[in-house]
């Protein structure tokens, strides 16, 4: 027990570092709003997920986030970027621990659709509170944001730009689950109380 926790420790660090350096590799996808980027650097907090729940991905989004907040600040000092990207992370892969727990009996294909689903409605609702209530507003007074009408710049920029994101993680997602996991599974480094392929075919930890 004190391997495997030992273990999960290492691993999640060596995740952390991961999503840092692929939170350098950002790229525009929207060409009205050029600074809005994407990376895959939340791939490593869906690894570190399926290594060790919940308390994996708050631990490598966490290492994440305060890295690239010591590395490159904050929005006039504010935070804003950390509290978005943490936020965005839990809210796609989160709610999939409750599916991957207790839908033990969906059958795996049908599992990862309903993962993509849950990852892309996430990041879309949560983005669009989030902006709508906090994030725009303290863009428009602190920072003397451009923007006169914040429901009209959710609906053009804000929705599309992380519709377009989710789609492109969800992808990635399929993959982890399709290519990585049955590798976690042969190791032993998967999460004992998911049930991403058949129990049957499941590893005894």
């Amino acid at each position: 027990m004190k391997r495997r926790t030992l273990s999960t420790t290492v691993l999640l660090a060596i995740l952390g570092a991961w999503a840092i350096v692929l939170r350098l590799f950002d790229f525009p996808i929207l060409p009205a709003a050029p600074f809005l980027k994407v990376d895959f650097s939340d791939l490593m907090v869906l690894v570190g997920l399926l290594v060790n729940g919940p308390i994996g991905a708050i631990t490598v989004a966490l290492i994440r986030d305060v890295a690239n907040y010591i590395m490159k600040g904050g929005e006039s000092g504010l935070p804003i970027g950390v509290i978005m990207s943490f936020t965005a992370s839990m809210a796609m892969f989160l709610p999939s621990h409750f599916l991957l727990k207790y839908a033990t009996n969906m059958k795996p294909m049908m599992r990862k659709i309903w993962m993509s689903l849950i990852l892309i409605l996430g990041l879309v609702i949560s983005m669009a509170l989030l902006n709508y209530y906090v994030t725009l507003p303290i863009y428009i007074t602190v920072m003397n944001f451009p923007i006169d009408n914040i429901a009209a710049y959710l609906l053009s920029i804000i929705i599309p730009f992380n519709v377009i994101k989710g789609i492109l993680l969800a992808a990635g997602q399929f993959i982890v689950v399709e290519k990585l996991w049955p590798i976690m599974q042969q190791h032993h480094i998967d999460f004992p109380a998911y049930q991403v392929t058949n129990q049957a075919n499941r590893p005894t930890i």
